[in-house]
C-alpha cells in the first residue's frame, strides 16, 4: 500500500472512531439525565417520608422522639442542600415532574430552596436541642418553604 493509501486509510479510522465517540457520549448524555432524575425522586421521597415523621409528632399523632425528629430535620435540611445539584441544566425532560421555571426562573428556584435550608435548619437545631415546643413552632416554615417550590416548579401531582 502507497503513502496516500495509508493516509486515506488513518484518516477513514479516525473519523470512523470519532463518529463511534459521539454516538456514545450522545447515549450517555441521554442516560445521564434519566440517572439524576431518579436521584431526585428519591431525594424527594426521602423528604416526604421525613417531614411526615416530623409532621406526626407535631400533631401529637406520634408522642416525641427527640432521636427520631434529629434524623428526620436532618434527612430535609441534607436534602434542601443538594437541591440545586438535583436540577442541573437538561434534566428537565424525561419522567419528571418539574417544570421548565426551575430552568427559566433559576434564580428564584434557588431562592426557594434556600428557604427550605434555613427552615429546616430551623428544626434541625431544635430538635438537637431537644426542643419539643421550638421544633413545633419552627416546622410549619418546613411546609410553608415545601410548598413555596412545589406549587411553581412542580407539576401538580395527580
Amino acid at each position: 500500500m502507497n503513502t496516500r493509501k495509508w493516509v486515506a486509510a488513518g484518516f477513514t479510522g479516525a473519523c470512523l472512531a470519532l463518529v463511534a465517540a459521539t454516538a456514545m457520549l450522545s447515549v450517555a448524555e441521554a442516560q445521564a439525565p434519566a440517572s439524576t432524575i431518579a436521584t431526585r425522586k428519591e431525594a424527594m421521597k426521602g423528604n416526604g417520608a421525613a417531614a411526615g415523621a416530623l409532621n406526626r409528632m407535631v400533631r401529637g399523632e406520634n408522642p416525641w422522639n427527640q432521636q427520631a425528629a434529629v434524623t428526620a430535620a436532618t434527612a430535609i435540611n441534607d436534602t434542601a442542600k443538594k437541591i440545586p445539584a438535583l436540577f442541573p441544566a437538561g434534566s428537565g425532560t424525561g419522567e419528571t415532574n418539574a417544570l421548565p421555571a426551575i430552568w427559566e426562573k433559576n434564580a428564584d428556584f434557588l431562592a426557594a430552596a434556600k428557604k427550605l435550608e434555613e427552615a429546616s435548619c430551623n428544626v434541625l437545631k431544635a430538635a438537637q436541642a431537644n426542643d419539643e415546643a421550638g421544633v413545633k413552632a419552627a416546622f410549619p416554615t418546613v411546609g410553608q418553604a415545601c410548598g413555596g417550590c412545589h406549587t411553581p416548579y412542580r407539576k401538580p401531582l395527580t
